[in-house]
């Protein structure tokens, strides 16, 4: 099946305009970030990628993107060097100047992925655990609304259509999280396309319903729920 073309990326960009919650999320991290910036506005944090069609929609539509370039040669070549093939590295003229209609697929669904099981089935959203120590969204998983839920699932349903390869990269990705998680004794949260929260353990991959507010706080947004006025995380 050929790969998608920038049109039927735009097409993808439309559908999946949802906002991840009901509120500016980036205003909650922004504060714990030392340069004021929201931690997925950071190229210091993450580089966002994007898929080659994808670029070329971007270049032609926006003067938002270029390509990214480290200060330094060297740490350019590493980090081009993992990254997938069919995809660049790009960033953007900063959060201030964002274009939301012409967010990366990368921008779109960070801090999230598509979640497939050991027999490959996508069933919803989990999240890039590296990130859980500056993520604000990672411990609120209560503030993702479902329409947001719903557009992720949808968009990433048409993009491993189009590319029936990413759906077997994101399988690995997925085999790779279980055997972190499981290394480190935890479950695995996932957002499911039915609407539930579930915690999935790794080892077997039993899924468990549990309630979207019963999940843990990590880093600065533990420590600020302890402190008085906890509520102003």
């Amino acid at each position: 099946m050929p790969a998608p073309t920038p049109s039927e990326f735009a097409a993808i960009y439309c559908g999946f305009d949802a906002p991840i919650a009901a509120f500016d999320c980036g205003k909650k991290c922004a504060p714990h970030n030392a340069r004021g910036v929201p931690f997925c506005c950071d190229t210091r944090h993450a580089v966002p990628t994007a898929y080659q069609a994808e670029w070329q929609y971007l270049q032609a539509s926006t003067d938002l993107w270029h390509p990214w370039e480290a200060d330094s040669p060297r740490e350019t070549d590493h980090l081009r060097s993992q990254t997938p093939a069919g995809q660049v590295l790009i960033e953007c003229q900063g959060h201030t100047r964002c274009q939301r209609s012409f967010r990366s697929m990368n921008c779109r669904s960070f801090p999230f992925f598509p979640y497939l099981t050991r027999e490959g089935e996508f069933i919803g959203l989990s999240y890039f655990w590296k990130y859980e120590d500056r993520c604000w969204v990672i411990s609120h998983l209560d503030s993702v609304t479902p329409a947001y839920q719903q557009a992720f699932v949808a968009a990433w349903d048409a993009l491993f259509a189009a590319m029936p390869g990413e759906m077997d990269n994101f399988h690995r990705h997925s085999a790779a999280t279980r055997q972190i998680f499981g290394r480190r004794g935890r479950a695995i949260n996932v957002l499911h396309r039915n609407g539930g929260c579930y915690k999935i353990t790794p080892r077997n991959g039993r899924m468990r319903r549990v309630p979207v507010e019963s999940l843990p706080l990590f880093g600065v947004y533990k420590i600020a729920a302890s402190l008085p006025f906890a509520g102003e995380d």
